[in-house]
């Protein structure tokens, strides 16, 4: 009923991306895009009043969780840390 109505979620969307891929590529991008998308996400969560009282340790695990997101991402792409630090 989403078409007829031409309602769009964030759902909707990633299966559209996912149903165009044709080609290896293609998938590699849409792990990139939901890879950063996640990372994007934790980094959000990661100083909100709940999660903060949480302690260090808590903290040093979801930010680990995050950069790894992002760090997957980047395999993904080809790019490596000296890259991504002169972009």
């Amino acid at each position: 009923m989403q078409h007829i109505r031409d309602i769009e979620t964030d759902q909707s969307k990633r299966d559209a991306r996912w149903n165009a891929a044709r080609t290896l590529a293609d998938c590699d991008a849409y792990q990139a895009i939901e890879a950063q998308r996640m990372g994007a996400l934790g980094f959000e969560k990661m100083y909100q009043p709940h999660n903060t009282i949480k302690g260090p340790v808590f903290m040093r695990g979801y930010r680990s969780f995050v950069e790894g997101h992002y760090r997957y991402a980047r395999e993904i792409m080809g790019i490596s840390d000296n890259d991504q630090m002169f972009t």
